[in-house]
């Protein structure tokens, strides 16, 4: 789990296969994303990188910024067609959609859809199995449903449960600023048990969900009728930055291996963090 407030990862191919294919020019994207998909964006660069230098001998390397959407939106303002990035990876679609109708000179086309995640409520000391407990006496703790996709989908969890205005009386409801670090707050004990990314605590692989063992979880399904909320959809958006012809290509290649869009390694990937791929 990467969190944290910006860490940059150049992420190239490995210097045994730029060695077999040295002949291949090297040409570099920037990618901006926020926390909760950073794992999974550094794995599936990876598998990026390799799937075109040994189909079709293009050595493309991509840079990853780690940081919270308000801060990677600003510094896309501030940057203007310099940069800083070619592409923006984030679940707070209010920010990309406000990104692409205030600053339409900043980017290129509308938000696009790569996946989907759902809402945990997880625990490492509590049994939570059957959801949130119906009488809520213990402090637990969600992401800021002002400052975060996560935290806004728990809120509307939350409205439609029974005892939480008592809960929200008694101070109960504690929040952290995102899900990286409300994932961090109850993995590392701080609370008992609170509401996180379903992709922070799952694998999926041949079919099957696996949790690690001796924790706890419930799902919150965006289509459960007792607690429905607006899917969490992550979308991206294409900075309009200056690009050489190269670079707009490898950047089109990325954005097709995100979605799916002829081969299927990318989306594999998504899948194996328990995202729902586009």
């Amino acid at each position: 789990m990467i969190i944290g407030k910006v860490k940059k990862l150049t992420l190239g191919a490995s210097a045994a296969l730029v060695t077999m294919y040295s002949s291949a020019y090297a040409t570099t994207i920037s990618v901006g994303v926020a926390p909760s998909f950073a794992e999974a964006l550094i794995d599936l660069s990876g598998a990026f990188q390799e799937y075109y230098i040994t189909h079709g001998n293009l050595n493309y390397n991509v840079v990853v910024t780690v940081d919270s959407t308000a801060n990677l939106k600003s510094e896309i303002i501030n940057g203007a067609p310099s940069g800083p990035y070619d592409l923006l990876l984030s679940p707070d679609n209010l920010a990309l959609y406000d990104l692409a109708l205030k600053q339409p000179s900043l980017v290129v086309g509308q938000p696009f859809q790569y996946a989907t995640d759902s809402l945990m409520l997880y625990s490492k000391s509590v049994d939570i199995s059957a959801g949130l407990p119906s009488s809520l006496t213990q402090d637990f703790v969600i992401a800021d449903p002002l400052k975060d996709a996560y935290g806004r989908a728990t809120a509307q969890v939350l409205a439609t449960t029974p005892g939480i205005v008592t809960a929200l009386r008694q101070n109960h409801i504690k929040t952290r600023d995102d899900i990286g670090t409300t994932f961090a707050a109850v993995d590392g004990g701080s609370y008992p048990y609170g509401f996180v990314a379903k992709s922070q605590i799952c694998q999926y692989n041949n079919g099957s969900e696996y949790y690690v063992e001796g924790t706890y979880h419930h799902e919150y399904s965006p289509t459960n009728s007792a607690h429905p909320y607006i899917p969490i959809s992550l979308k991206g958006l294409k900075i309009a930055v200056t690009r050489a012809t190269d670079k707009e290509t490898e950047l089109t290649d990325f954005v097709n291996f995100l979605t799916g869009q002829g081969a299927t390694v990318g989306t594999s990937l998504i899948k194996q963090y328990c995202y729902k791929a586009s």
